[in-house]
């Protein structure tokens, strides 16, 4: 059911399109299956992943700010299915594979689970996943797993201040191919480059580390590490474009960081490499990844989640996408965060951003995590200023919704909240 809620600035709104009671606890992770967003994965302190199916209906909405007379899709997600009884406590992070057929699951009884769907993918409404590895080896909870672009390695991180790489084998056998140490606290997040098996770790210690395997292939090691905040480094995210993409991060001290892409090949995110246990004393100062600019926006309690607009789970898009008019979008964020609030922010030009839309009351408990999607839109009239995709985002939450949001244009009809 939708809830006729919604959040405007003077160009930009958020509205609540549906709201998934997901889970019987707090939800810590979302993600979306990413070559057509059909598939939401959701994780909660209730021991469960629930795989969710996008659905579509055709109608007429007579209450929407744009009504123009025509009828127009309505997203909503039914629980497909929900995979249980694999882990024993906790479940703090989901990660998809790249080509959608693998999900994995990293929970606090210290094992990461993963996943193998073996239904026939056809339109069929059922979805079916079977537990094909457990993986184990830290010491305690497991808090973050992420898949590399190429699909061969996951990664995976936690309470025992360790990152390890595991590498896939056929049969659906994992080996872990590098244990690497060098954050002093817990670490929060583990995240891979757009497009580069180059891995990035964010921690309670306030840094984050880039991790690259070594020239010979036979090790992993870091090649840098950045002082990003000055309080626990919550979550970052890459801006998808063609040439090393800019990077995001978010914290408990309340900021919002963006940095610029360093080194040769753009995958750098740091501000120096001398940490790096194979660093070039000739390497030019401009090589490293300088703090482009930060901004506080409207948060008022630690920022637990951001997603760049353009990232992974819309594949084939880019932070300044076009529409059919070839108008170009600015790079948007979307972040949420203690304050039980969900916020985008866009980029005006360079360096200057802005909360371009904001949900203050989005939830009833600290918003753990936030995904962009889109949806392609009916075909258009040839001349038509319509954009080619509808985008949208999902929250995660302590109080064990998942919500779905459209981020659109105001139009004539619309008033603030």
């Amino acid at each position: 059911m939708v809830e006729e809620q919604r959040a405007t600035t003077s160009e930009m709104m958020i509205s609540l399109e549906e709201t998934l009671l997901a889970h019987d606890d707090r939800v810590w992770s979302i993600a979306f299956e990413p070559n057509r967003n059909e598939l939401l994965a959701t994780c909660s302190s209730d021991k469960t992943v629930k795989i969710w199916k996008r659905r579509e209906e055709k109608k007429i909405i007579i209450d929407d700010g744009d009504f123009d007379g025509k009828a127009k899709k309505k997203v909503s997600f039914r629980c497909a299915c929900t995979l249980d009884g694999v882990h024993e406590r906790t479940i703090r992070s989901v990660s998809w594979s790249p080509c959608g057929r693998y999900l994995a699951s990293a929970s606090f009884d210290a094992t990461v689970a993963v996943y193998q769907r073996v239904d026939e993918e056809e339109e069929d409404e059922e979805v079916k996943f079977e537990c094909v590895a457990a993986l184990e080896g830290h010491e305690n909870e497991v808090k973050s797993c992420a898949w590399s672009p190429s699909g061969s390695l996951l990664a995976t991180c936690g309470r025992d201040k360790s990152v390890w790489i595991w590498e896939s084998a056929p049969g659906n056998h994992f080996e872990c191919v590098a244990v690497l140490h060098g954050h002093t606290q817990d670490v929060k997040k583990v995240k891979w480059h757009e497009t580069e098996d180059v891995l990035y770790s964010a921690s309670y210690d306030d840094t984050v580390k880039t991790w690259k395997e070594d020239l010979d292939g036979d090790d992993w090691s870091c090649s840098g590490t950045t002082k990003a905040h000055e309080s626990t480094v919550w979550d970052l995210t890459q801006e998808r474009v063609k040439e090393g993409g800019r990077f995001a991060t978010v914290s408990d001290d309340g900021w919002v960081k963006i940095w610029k892409a360093g080194g040769a090949l753009k995958t750098e995110i740091s501000g120096s490499n001398s940490s790096s246990s194979n660093s070039n004393n000739n390497s030019k100062k401009e090589d490293a990844a300088p703090l482009e600019c930060s901004f506080r926006g409207g948060h008022d309690r630690p920022i637990l989640c951001v997603d760049w607009l353009g990232a992974a789970n819309t594949k084939n898009s880019e932070s300044k996408s076009s529409d059919c008019s070839g108008k170009k979008h600015p790079a948007t964020l979307a972040a949420g965060g203690g304050d039980n609030s969900v916020r985008v922010y866009r980029e005006k030009e360079t360096g200057v951003w802005e909360e371009a839309a904001a949900f203050v009351n989005a939830h009833e408990d600290d918003v753990n995590d936030i995904a962009w999607f889109s949806v392609p839109n009916e075909e258009t009239e040839k001349g038509e200023d319509e954009q080619q995709s509808t985008n949208y985002f999902a929250s995660a939450s302590d109080d064990g919704t998942v919500k779905i949001w459209k981020f659109r244009p105001c139009r004539g009809g619309d008033t603030d909240n």
